[in-house]
């Protein structure tokens, strides 16, 4: 490391400036497939100034920095390629603001979901979160990331979530965006509009800039809601429901999860991990539950507003019941066998981590996550099922979770992959099994639209003008290149 641990210790405070071997290890790694890398000093902050002072101590000695919030993408995004500083930001936690009139909170980026959804919840609020976020995750990274929230079928609730935002930019000046940009108050009503430019900084790792505040959307908790479930035998039955479904603009959230992922939240003998890798526990209810449910579950939830609630709920219910009777579809209000499922789907709906009991099955999983038209997500889960059966993976193994975005103009795509997280013959066989999928899905219309690990090697190199005109804003933005090297398209 070309920078002074005394300079640090200067900046941040002596006893926040560690490098000892425990927690070098601790941050070399995660459980996803990244070669482990470690980094020369872990640096805690808690002020933007301290962020901008280390960004420019960094660009004096050339040294890398990778940002850290929570370190809960589990998908290599901070473990430093070329070691450096890691920038951790957990304790810049506060929740600076909350507006009820033009619903939005402003946060740090070490605030977690269950910190916002705690705070916002007895004020009749919440923040819209991804389904299989982990409770510790931050809000501020999560949304930075393209976690797409559960609420995404829908445009009032799924999209425009990020408002203003703060940036420290490579040369460690200070950068805003939205009304905050032109002199407003943040988070005023007029603050999407002028905020395209935020997007920059999506699902780019730290690469450009690092985010110390944001102002997020927030919603009213509905005042009631109804969950109807759809059984399917196969995925490809459930494509043309769901088409017509979000046509028509039925439910706010809806989603399609496989027996697998199902069986996982539904598990009471299954905790929630609190560190990842997990813990391997015993399958048994975990067994039973999967042989009890169909191949692929539809789940729709219908939320009623402060006003006209029961009116709004009942025609939307009237409408998902002519569109399962024309199809010849069963419609359920309830699992059968299953005690009590529609109450777990509904608190899933404000804190929705309970699928990452998943976790418990061998200890870490490795997921397929992509875009792709709602035409082709079945042929693709397809293919899947036979390069696992080739490669001596069993299908029903997989785990699987299918959102449609704004109305069906596209497909979320969650595809999960099981195996120990200690190294061995079938930890080897998954990684191999997770890489040659990740470019047979690529190959065929699947569209990984954020770029960890190999993902981002398979991605830009399908796009050649675009890879160049990034490593170009890069070299400008930061000519030094200290900010997250060799992630994305960078060296």
């Amino acid at each position: 490391m070309a920078v002074d641990k005394s300079k640090l210790e200067k900046i941040a405070g002596k006893k926040n400036v560690l490098d000892d071997e425990a927690t070098l290890k601790q941050f070399s790694q995660d459980q996803s497939f990244v070669s482990p890398r470690r980094p020369d000093v872990v640096v805690y902050v808690d002020k933007v100034e301290q962020v901008q002072q280390i960004v420019r101590l960094a660009n004096e000695t050339l040294t890398p920095i990778v940002p850290f919030s929570s370190g809960l993408t589990l998908r290599g995004a901070t473990i430093p390629d070329q070691g450096g500083i890691i920038l951790n930001m957990s304790r810049m936690n506060k929740i600076i603001e909350i507006d009820e009139e033009n619903l939005f909170a402003m946060i740090e980026p070490g605030v977690t979901y269950t910190q916002l959804q705690d705070e916002l919840a007895p004020k009749g609020f919440k923040v819209m979160a991804p389904f299989g976020a982990p409770a510790d995750r931050s809000v501020l990274t999560s949304y930075l990331e393209r976690d797409p929230v559960m609420a995404a079928p829908c445009f009032e609730d799924g999209n425009f979530l990020i408002m203003d935002t703060e940036i420290v930019l490579p040369d460690g000046a200070l950068f805003h965006t939205g009304n905050w940009a032109s002199g407003g108050r943040p988070g005023a009503p007029a603050g999407p509009i002028r905020n395209n430019v935020f997007r920059l900084w999506t699902a780019a790792q730290g690469t450009f800039g690092i985010m110390t505040k944001m102002v997020v959307q927030i919603s009213y908790i509905p005042e009631s809601r109804k969950i109807f479930f759809i059984p399917f035998k196969a995925l490809a039955d459930a494509i043309e429901p769901m088409k017509l479904i979000q046509r028509r603009e039925i439910g706010a959230e809806s989603f399609i999860i496989n027996s697998f992922n199902l069986a996982a939240l539904l598990a009471d003998s299954w905790k929630i991990p609190a560190a990842f890798p997990a813990k391997p526990a015993d399958t048994k209810e975990f067994e039973q539950i999967r042989k009890a449910l169909p191949a692929w579950t539809m789940a729709v939830v219908i939320n009623g507003p402060k006003r006209r609630t029961d009116e709004k709920i009942a025609y939307e219910a009237a409408a998902l019941r002519e569109i399962c009777d024309t199809l010849n579809l069963e419609l359920l209000e309830s699992l059968p066998h299953i005690t009590g499922a529609e109450n777990i789907i509904e608190a899933e709906l404000l804190r929705p981590w309970g699928v990452l009991r998943k976790f418990n099955y061998k200890g870490s999983v490795h997921d397929l996550t992509f875009k792709a038209p709602i035409t082709k997500v079945a042929e693709l889960e397809k293919m899947l099922n036979k390069l696992a059966a080739d490669a001596g993976y069993p299908a029903a193994d997989i785990g699987g979770y299918i959102m449609p975005l704004e109305r069906g103009r596209a497909i979320h795509c969650e595809l999960d992959l099981h195996c120990p997280a200690a190294d061995g013959p079938e930890r080897e066989m998954v990684k191999k099994l997770w890489q040659q999928a990740s470019a047979e899905l690529i190959n065929n219309g699947a569209y990984f639209d954020r770029p960890y690990g190999i993902w981002a090697q398979l991605m830009y190199s399908r796009a050649a003008e675009y890879s160049q005109m990034l490593k170009k804003l890069k070299a400008e933005t930061d000519p030094n290149n200290i900010l997250n090297p060799g992630k994305l398209c960078f060296a």
